[in-house]
């Protein structure tokens, strides 16, 4: 009589860096269990201690050490992993992978436009791209194979670095890193985008299997993450101020969990605020250079000022607020599909990396915003800010072209992640395709029901498409990020100043569905 086989949970890991936008995105917490984990700076990095020419080397030995401990205990515990997902940060993960006999996929948590020209440029045509980057016409324009022509301002930052001594190089060879085990291991790539609007750049690179997830975006109705790295403070406040202001009458303004601005931006984007006339709601971390916050005139509704001025704010239920009209941002790829799937309009005041792209696709490709222009310190200026605000809320035509753009927009998110839409069907296939690697190497894989949110702001969407397996077995997530302390004090190697103080230790965070 032939026994069946037992049926196994699947389990899917993720692992990630410690910076708050690529957690976003791949952890989330209900129902999670955090453990401490640690990946060789158990007290953080320190220059003065530590050698930051072998940081690198180091921290990626001891990271695949420790990873690879976790996937074997969890197996010896009857709780094999059945596939590893992982950012864009750590590029060893798939040779932990590969040892153990596990698939691994890439979540990409930048636009697929990205990824094709961070392709293009390790695969041959990186002197034509920082050729480009570099030229003294910013206007100059490049070709990429399956991509449109993209102006020089619109390429990301890091092509542009041309010596080992530039204080971004650290990004570049992670890249590189990246791209090189991509090319050895042929993993599939998950992006945090959606067809309707990267259809051309999701198949500019035909040698990867490659699929948009996205938009994976906070419920604004969602509970707080523990996975969060930055101190909350309580919404109450600017959220009962909201509630006072007509609908799209405020200006919203933040930078992102990352960067501080200079000193001088601060004081540019106070006085343009003050000009515009419109209620705003600013969050304003401490100023790169001096260490100082808005004074205490913009510190809170009262007192004369246009709107609160706060540290952090719950960015989600903000943009989900009718009285918000316009987003400045610093064109984060997480803050832009927040902005997105909310239908709300920008004003894109790209910084580095990804941002200027992310920056042309606001402008270029969706026309849900304009590209505020800098001055050569790369300040935007009290006028400027001025202008753009009001070519967005204004009463012109062109406001009400940009507003309808991000209905518009608005509207194909969400189709994207209705039951039928692109982007689930994509993760669910995603999912089945793990079930069947599992087939494949003698395990009955669990029939899974995947029906997922039509919601295009569920926070935990990557975790229903692989965890719905409500007949025969549950599916476990576990995730796995780095221990923040460490960046905090890696300013000589960080391309911003972090804010990280009150973060928790490297996780490792795991739940059963």
């Amino acid at each position: 009589m032939e026994i069946p086989l037992p049926r196994p949970q699947q389990h899917f890991l993720f692992v990630t860096n410690p910076f708050q936008g690529h957690i976003n995105p791949a952890v989330d917490d209900a129902g999670v269990l955090h453990v401490p984990y640690s990946d060789g700076f158990d007290e953080g990095f320190n220059p003065a201690v530590h050698d930051a020419g072998t940081y690198k080397a180091h921290a990626t030995a001891t990271a695949r050490e420790t990873l690879s401990a976790v996937v074997a205990r969890l197996a010896a515990r009857g709780q094999p992993v059945t596939c590893i997902v992982y950012t864009f940060l750590v590029p060893w993960v798939p040779d932990v992978a590969c040892a153990h006999g596990v698939p691994a996929a890439l979540f990409w948590i930048q636009p697929a436009a990205v990824f094709a020209v961070y392709y293009h440029y390790f695969h041959g045509r990186d002197a034509t791209i920082v050729a480009c980057a570099n030229g003294p016409d910013p206007g100059a324009t490049i070709c990429l194979p399956g991509l449109p022509p993209l102006r020089a301002d619109a390429l990301p930052s890091v092509v542009s670095i041309t010596s080992p001594e530039h204080r971004h190089y650290l990004v570049l060879d992670l890249v590189r890193d990246l791209f090189l085990s991509l090319d050895e291991h042929k993993p599939r790539v998950l992006v945090n985008t959606f067809d309707a609007l990267e259809a051309d750049a999701l198949r500019a690179v035909p040698q990867f299997e490659i699929a948009a997830v996205g938009p994976v975006v906070p419920d604004a109705d969602a509970p707080p993450s523990g996975a969060d790295l930055l101190r909350r403070h309580d919404p109450k406040a600017y959220m009962e101020w909201l509630d006072t202001n007509p609908a799209r009458s405020v200006v919203y303004v933040s930078f992102g969990s990352v960067l501080s601005v200079s000193k001088r931006q601060e004081v540019e984007m106070k006085r343009g605020l003050e000009a515009t006339g419109r209620p705003y709601l600013w969050v304003a971390r401490k100023a790169a250079d001096e260490g100082a916050s808005p004074d205490s005139s913009t510190s809170s509704a009262g007192n004369g000022a246009r709107g609160p001025v706060v540290e952090w704010c719950d960015q989600v239920r903000v943009l989900s607020h009718p009285a918000v009209g316009c987003f400045v941002t610093h064109c984060g790829w997480n803050s832009t599909l927040e902005s997105v799937t909310r239908g709300v309009p920008m004003v894109a005041v790209p910084h580095w990396t990804d941002q200027p792209t992310v920056a042309w696709l606001v402008e270029a490709r969706m026309g849900a915003g304009v590209r505020a222009r800098v001055d050569s310190e790369g300040v935007v200026e009290r006028g400027e800010l001025q202008r753009c605000v009001e070519m967005v809320m204004g009463d012109g035509e062109a406001a009400s072209v940009i507003l309808a753009q991000s209905d518009r927009w608005r509207r194909l998110a969400s189709e994207a992640m209705s039951p039928r839409g692109t982007s689930e069907t994509n993760l669910q296939a995603f999912a089945y395709a793990g079930a069947a690697v599992n087939t494949v190497q003698g395990l009955r894989a669990p029939s899974c029901d995947l029906r997922l949110s039509s919601s295009n702001a569920n926070p935990a969407r990557i975790h229903d498409a692989v965890s719905s397996t409500p007949q025969n077995g549950s599916t476990l997530i576990e995730s796995l990020f780095f221990k923040p302390k460490e960046l905090s004090q890696m300013q000589a190697l960080s391309p911003v100043n972090i804010y990280l103080d009150q973060c928790p230790v490297s996780c490792l965070a795991s739940a059963r569905f």
